[in-house]
């Protein structure tokens, strides 16, 4: 399943509905529901059709139709140069927003379960070790772009310090990762 797929399944448009400025108002409470069209202007009567079962809407008198993601798109007027919606970046806000990952493998899942084995005494493979570290610092490399070359080869030598063959290994890895957050996200 990719990313536009995962924001329509778990992302109500009608909770987008609510997060738009101004929101969008529904005449009932009744769902699937009648709506003024947010985008061609004031409606004497309500052109617009909610379709709770595809995550969409459509609007009979400007012939458009929207999902969760371009709805989020226009309302927010990110378009690019040539006029069209920006949906990389509702992508983008949508999936941050909503903590949305296409990854099929729940890490943070297999962190705790590796934790809790390791406080179990139970030895953990180094190599399971590795992939969560690796996954890790990808996790935080995605991010780092925007920031110079100091802060980013400040997060390495941090990076380096933790050793998978330290019994404290699993605290380490996530002190590091929930600091690096921080220092790229500039909270």
């Amino acid at each position: 399943m990719n990313l536009m797929e995962r924001i329509n399944e778990e992302v109500s448009i009608y909770e987008l509905f609510d997060r738009a400025d101004p929101p969008v108002k529904y005449l009932t409470d009744v769902k699937p529901c009648q709506i003024s069209c947010p985008f061609h202007g004031q409606d004497t009567h309500p052109s617009a059709r909610v379709y709770p079962d595809t995550n969409s809407f459509r609007c009979f008198y400007c012939s458009k139709s929207w999902g969760a993601v371009t709805f989020w798109a226009e309302s927010n007027k990110w378009f690019k140069d040539d006029d069209k919606l920006d949906i990389g970046r509702a992508l983008d806000d949508l999936a941050t927003r909503y903590d949305i990952t296409v990854n099929t493998f729940d890490w943070q899942k297999k962190f705790y379960a590796l934790k809790k084995q390791d406080e179990e005494r139970n030895i953990v493979p180094i190599s399971e070790r590795r992939d969560l570290m690796t996954y890790y610092s990808w996790e935080i490399t995605k991010c780092i772009s925007a920031l110079g070359a100091e802060p980013i080869l400040e997060l390495w030598v941090d990076f380096d310090k933790t050793s998978l063959e330290k019994e404290s290994w699993n605290e380490d890895l996530k002190t590091w990762y929930e600091s690096a957050k921080i220092r790229v996200n500039g909270t």
